[in-house]
């Protein structure tokens, strides 16, 4: 699917969200719309997902077709320039194309690690760290894990970035799956280190089934090292950034040709 860069303003725009069976992920990224919506010059903000959730991105780009948009921006709510970036969204919109020719479709990126999204993670951090001294704490980056090599160094970017701009003794990364090291390991390491907190960063949009396991790991984590007191971070998709950061990649979309 080839692209150009995009020449004029599109008069609708699709959030497309990755779907959660957890009502409050569902929550969030309407809220996360509403926040979008207030940004756009005058564009119509429609939502759907991939999976797990309706309405399907199929039916609401048949949707906005119907409501007479022909110039349409898709825009993913990822983090990641992974599978569902690179082959699920393309291929929907490649087969929206091919049976609605008068149609101009636009996509957007992924939103990665670019400076607001460091900004909405770092605040995420500094939202649960604990009344104490930096040197104190260790920061634990945990990433959702991937096979592509390019995705998983994502979470070690965030993590230097992050390592950076905190004052925190120490900043480490892990994956929950796909990946070393493990979550599960990574937290015992931090245990047995020498800092008494551990402030864990799930690097994830939105609540859903995968923060909830993240967080259970934690809890079982805490119950076997009570010495050490572990901070949970929250998803960083609620923050006012993260809807500044897909507004910025929906202005930087291409032509999809």
């Amino acid at each position: 699917m080839a692209m150009n860069k995009i020449a004029k303003q599109t008069s609708a725009v699709l959030l497309c969200g990755h779907g959660s069976r957890s009502p409050q992920a569902g929550t969030e990224f309407y809220a996360l719309m509403d926040k979008i919506r207030r940004k756009l010059w005058g564009q119509e903000l429609f939502g759907a997902f991939l999976g797990h959730t309706s309405p399907s991105i199929p039916e609401v780009l048949q949707q906005i077709y119907d409501q007479g948009h022909r110039d349409i921006m898709v825009q993913p709510a990822m983090l990641y320039n992974a599978g569902h970036m690179k082959i699920d969204i393309p291929d929907i919109v490649a087969q929206f194309r091919k049976t609605h020719p008068d149609a101009q479709l636009y996509c957007g990126g992924p939103l990665g690690v670019g400076a607001l999204v460091v900004e909405a993670a770092a605040s995420a951090v500094t939202a649960v760290l604990p009344p104490c001294d930096g040197e104190d704490v260790t920061l634990l980056v945990v990433g959702r894990g991937s096979k592509e090599r390019a995705v998983s160094d994502q979470i070690i970017t965030l993590c230097r970035k992050l390592d950076t701009r905190l004052d925190v003794g120490d900043s480490r990364y892990c994956y929950f799956s796909d990946g070393v090291p493990l979550l599960s390991s990574a937290l015992t390491q931090a245990a047995h280190s020498h800092y008494s907190h551990v402030v864990v960063l799930p690097f994830l949009l939105f609540p859903g089934r995968l923060l909830s396991h993240i967080y259970a790991e934690i809890d079982k984590v805490a119950v076997q090292h009570p010495a050490f007191a572990f901070h949970k971070a929250p998803a960083i998709g609620m923050q006012d950034v993260i809807a500044d950061a897909l507004v910025q990649k929906i202005n930087e979309a291409t032509l999809v040709i």
